[in-house]
């Protein structure tokens, strides 16, 4: 896999994705809920065409599906934090992903590199409530120490992926290429 570098971060760049295939990302991941049409006048293309583009996008696991963005304050998950979790020595072998996955005040998780072996980010409705996930967590099997950051504010998150194209353009995006 091949990297574009920035100043600021690595983006793997896929060889399959031409302009059009970019274009059409884009516009899904600033907006889900538009129609065919809207996603084809965007890109140059057709209505129908963008349907087949965007049922090619599926079919390859690039688009993993659509939802929509709730506001967790608006749903009473108004405190957000961050547990770094290190599994006891020896258990490493052991994966405990599924484990934290069983806990539903816990959004994502991420096996990680570092002093910790996972990051877990959660979601809770006030501290007392942070208080019991982190309690629950720390139960957990081969769970050896965690280390808890309460989230103050979040100035943004679930940024649109910036997409490159790299792969060669497509016939139809011979002419849309500027």
């Amino acid at each position: 896999m091949s990297y574009s570098l920035t100043e600021w971060y690595k983006v793997p760049l896929d060889p399959k994705l031409n302009v059009t295939d970019a274009a059409i990302l884009d516009a899904l991941q600033r907006d889900g809920r538009l129609s065919y049409a809207e996603i084809g006048a965007a890109v140059g293309m057709s209505g129908p065409s963008a349907h087949e583009r965007v049922k090619k996008l599926e079919a390859r696991g690039i688009i993993r599906g659509y939802m929509a963005s709730v506001d967790p304050g608006s749903v009473g998950l108004g405190v957000l934090a961050f547990m770094w979790v290190t599994q006891a020595p020896g258990t490493i072998a052991d994966d405990i992903a599924g484990d934290f996955a069983a806990i539903p005040e816990v959004e994502a998780c991420h096996r990680i590199a570092g002093e910790g072996d996972y990051l877990l980010k959660i979601r809770a409705s006030d501290t007392g409530d942070l208080e019991r996930v982190v309690r629950i967590v720390q139960g957990t099997r081969h769970v050896y120490r965690t280390e808890t950051d309460v989230v103050f504010s979040t100035p943004f998150e679930r940024r649109p992926l910036p997409i490159r194209a790299t792969g060669k353009p497509a016939r139809s995006d011979a002419t849309s290429e500027t």
